[in-house]
């Protein structure tokens, strides 16, 4: 059991950079701080692993203030991840990625990653989020590393700006509309508009920015 204390921070797959190991399950469970209680920059994280094909699902949270556990807290905040890396076994091992604390609930599940794609954020609808980990007998791959940080209730997070390009928009809470466009030179592959939906995700990942031609990017000096 490891535990992880701040108002950001990341973590990765066992072993990352090298392979993760075969026929293992690993879970992840962040948890935001409540401000009415603690100092609003502190995170909880826990995150229990087994190699024996069973889930460890009894996880406890600790008042680092205090020294105590959090039994019942009232969290105002929800967790933004998004990945630095990712990597699996496509088809074989599979991140899931769920909404609060009852790890493995069906109903909870946010997104179910495998191969190498992946959305530019994911954002919790509640105060925690949990990701399982699970690998076959197979070979692996590199596994993951996750970049991790509690942000305002009912918001997508900022999603980034595509290289060569830049972001138009009014904000990242539910319901704001983003607006992307590329440098002269330059065109646009994706959707040019995402919005934030109700729950907590972007419509679609940015775009990016491609040169049209060799020419006109080395004029613009790119």
């Amino acid at each position: 059991m490891l535990r992880f204390i701040g108002p950001s921070g990341t973590f990765t797959s066992p072993n990352f950079p090298i392979q993760y190991e075969s026929n293992s399950q690993c879970v992840w469970i962040i948890t935001a701080s409540d401000p009415n209680k603690v100092n609003n920059e502190q995170l909880y994280i826990l995150v229990c692993c087994s190699t024996s094909g069973t889930l460890l699902l009894e996880c406890c949270f600790w008042n680092p203030a205090f020294g105590t556990l959090l039994l019942e807290p009232c969290f105002w905040n929800v967790i933004q991840i998004n990945f630095e890396e990712f990597d699996l076994e496509i088809g074989y091992d599979s991140l899931t990625i769920g909404d609060g604390g009852e790890v493995g609930d069906s109903k909870t599940i946010i997104q179910v990653l495998t191969g190498s794609f992946v959305p530019d954020l994911i954002v919790s609808m509640s105060h925690q989020m949990w990701l399982h980990l699970q690998s076959d007998e197979s070979v692996g791959s590199i596994g993951f590393k996750i970049n991790y940080k509690e942000i305002d209730k009912e918001s997508c997070g900022d999603p980034g700006t595509p290289l060569y390009g830049y972001q138009e928009g009014t904000g990242f809470l539910n319901g704001d509309v983003l607006r992307f466009e590329c440098q002269f030179g330059f065109e646009l592959i994706g959707e040019r508009m995402i919005t934030c939906q109700n729950n907590n995700q972007w419509s679609a990942n940015i775009p990016i920015c491609i040169c049209e031609s060799h020419a006109s990017c080395f004029h613009n000096g790119k």
